[in-house]
């Protein structure tokens, strides 16, 4: 290994907070370090015949990407089956009721498409643990460690669409649903197929948005980080609710019918009463990050619910769910982690949920948004040297009381 490269590993190793992401071609998404990636994997996860599903977003640099990691798999006596294009979520169903040894998702999220990605997903669904996460990168940077570059003949290839799409329709089993006139931001990603396949399947009417990917125009000016086009085409198209999705679709950022945006502060809400009212919601308490808004903790504890914060990142929350034993978390970004459905983020299964309770109320989406009372906000990012926690700082907890 190059020193330029052993300096990368050392400042700040492969993976980030969700995955690995850089430019295809180059470090660390080059081809000899995703050949070598998929090799440690299988063996950092002790199967030398490990069985991988491979799940991908629309971007042009997938397929090559894909092609990588089937040779990384292939040089351990592994098998890879390649399910194409598929959100995230569709990958943490999969590899655990499928009995897949691991599952990785080639995908940048809601970047661009000059960027790519790849995450890991264990046999649980769940993401890659960072000690996991730690023991793949200390192979692949172990120089000493040869991996053969075997030949491919062809990808294994299933299509598991139905499989996730029955599970999604699965939030609205035993609900009536009247007709009501949903628009879809698909992000040009990868919901682009299987989200409005199940909303028409539910019986909604459906109009979609961004739904033709062709390589380069994923999350280009649409989707969740861009919902300006869809907030006009509720409106254009008199639709009552509208929901934008990310590349990868494990979020979501929904509309009301007055054009309104209503982020993951006001859907983790309005779920939480949801459970609440059903007697689902175990513990009468949800996790949020240290970016909601306080407003949101206010309303919830006038509903009789509590909320434990944590940092920012999906990762994060779902290890918070975990120690708080509570079943509902999410982010202000859209991100939410509904645990009796799925243990990482569904942007579809958030929406259908949102929806459901809308059904169930009889309120419109603005209605049941209105009930959160938003308090003046400002996010600064500091710097430190350090991060203890606040308690143990009383000039700072003074101030914040």
């Amino acid at each position: 290994m190059s020193d330029l490269l052993t300096l990368k590993f050392m400042s700040s190793g492969m993976f980030g907070t969700d995955g690995v992401r850089g430019t295809p071609g180059h470090y660390p998404l080059d081809g000899r370090t995703v050949v070598r990636l998929a090799a440690a994997i299988c063996r950092t996860l002790g199967k030398h015949d490990a069985t991988v599903l491979i799940v991908r977003d629309t971007r042009e640099s997938g397929p090559w990407i894909e092609e990588q990691l089937a040779v990384g798999i292939k040089s351990q006596n592994g098998r890879l089956v390649s399910a194409g294009i598929l959100p995230t979520p569709a990958a943490s169903l999969l590899v655990s009721t499928k009995k897949f040894n691991a599952a990785l998702v080639i995908s940048a999220s809601h970047n661009a498409y000059p960027d790519n990605g790849i995450k890991l997903l264990t046999s649980d669904g769940e993401k890659a643990s960072p000690t996991l996460e730690k023991k793949i990168e200390k192979l692949v940077a172990d120089e000493s460690w040869i991996v053969d570059k075997p030949t491919l003949s062809s990808l294994n290839e299933q299509n598991l669409l139905e499989v996730y799409a029955d599970h999604a329709a699965s939030v609205m089993a035993s609900t009536k649903v009247p007709q009501i006139r949903v628009v879809v931001d698909c992000a040009n990603g990868s919901n682009s197929l299987v989200a409005p396949t199940v909303l028409k399947r539910l019986g909604f009417e459906v109009i979609t948005i961004n739904d033709k990917p062709d390589g380069r125009n994923i999350n280009n000016g649409c989707g969740s980080t861009h919902p300006a086009g869809l907030q006009e085409a509720v409106i254009n198209h008199g639709g009552q609710i509208g929901l934008a999705f990310d590349g990868d679709g494990d979020r979501v950022i929904l509309v009301d019918h007055l054009g309104n945006l209503v982020d993951g502060d006001a859907m983790l809400m309005i779920c939480a009463k949801s459970l609440m009212t059903h007697g689902r919601l175990i513990g009468d308490a949800v996790v949020a990050t240290v970016m909601s808004n306080l407003g949101l903790e206010v309303s919830l504890r006038d509903a009789g619910i509590s909320m434990y914060r944590c940092p920012v990142g999906d990762r994060e929350v779902r290890q918070a769910m975990v120690e708080h034993g509570v079943v509902l978390g999410g982010e202000q970004s859209g991100h939410l982690i509904i645990s009796e459905f799925l243990p990482t983020g569904d942007g579809l299964v958030t929406a259908l949920s949102v929806i459901k309770a809308m059904i169930e109320s009889g309120r419109e989406l603005a209605d049941l948004r209105g009930e959160l009372k938003v308090y003046p906000q400002v996010l600064v990012n500091v710097p430190v040297s350090s991060k203890p926690s606040l308690d143990s700082q009383p000039e700072i907890t003074s101030a914040i009381s």
